[in-house]
């Protein structure tokens, strides 16, 4: 069985928030495109209620029989199983006051820059607010290739000029922020 990669488990988080904020506009494609995802690797997903927040639980759907229910002799080991908390502490004002925060930065980049800069600092704080609800500064490596490989492409309809200079526009929009870049912080690891 492939072992499920990093950045497919963010994926599957950010959406599976995404689900249970009830802040996308069609969730049943988004629930549809987590399991297509996660079929690729041989897995499914499930949420677990626990004291301490929800968990999102990426295992084998060999797990499963065909009725979706869980067959604990089908199961090899716990060590095949993905888990990642979907509660995270508040942001004081919550998913707004990070909106808001990651749209001035952004703003920032259009008026320092202009296009495509800004449009791709603006995508890209609605990325963060949306799919990780986290400021622009807490982005990961990972939450940038993301961005850069498969949310822009897919869902911000670029320009040409945005695709050229898309990690340019990311690297601007760190420098408003005053923070590294996530793809050269990481690396420094």
């Amino acid at each position: 069985m492939p072992e499920l990669p990093e950045p497919v488990v963010e994926t599957a988080r950010a959406m599976t928030r995404a689900l249970r904020r009830g802040t996308h506009q069609d969730p049943d494609a988004l629930r549809d495109r987590r399991e297509r995802l996660l079929a690729r690797f041989d897995y499914t997903a499930r949420v677990r209620e626990d004291d301490s927040g929800p968990v999102l639980v990426c295992h084998p759907a060999a797990w499963l029989d065909d009725d979706g229910v869980f067959q604990p002799e089908a199961m090899e080991s716990t060590a095949a199983a993905v888990e990642r908390d979907l509660f995270e502490p508040a942001v004081e004002g919550g998913w707004a006051t990070i909106e808001a925060h990651n749209r001035e930065l952004a703003g920032e980049v259009q008026d320092r820059y202009g296009d495509p800069h800004g449009a791709t600092a603006t995508a890209f704080a609605e990325y963060m607010a949306n799919h990780h609800e986290a400021p622009i500064e807490a982005a990961s490596e990972s939450a940038v290739k993301t961005f850069l490989t498969e949310y822009l492409p897919r869902n911000a309809w670029p320009t040409q000029a945005q695709k050229a200079n898309a990690e340019t526009s990311i690297r601007r929009l760190f420098d408003v922020a005053g923070e590294p870049v996530p793809l050269d912080r990481d690396r420094k690891r």
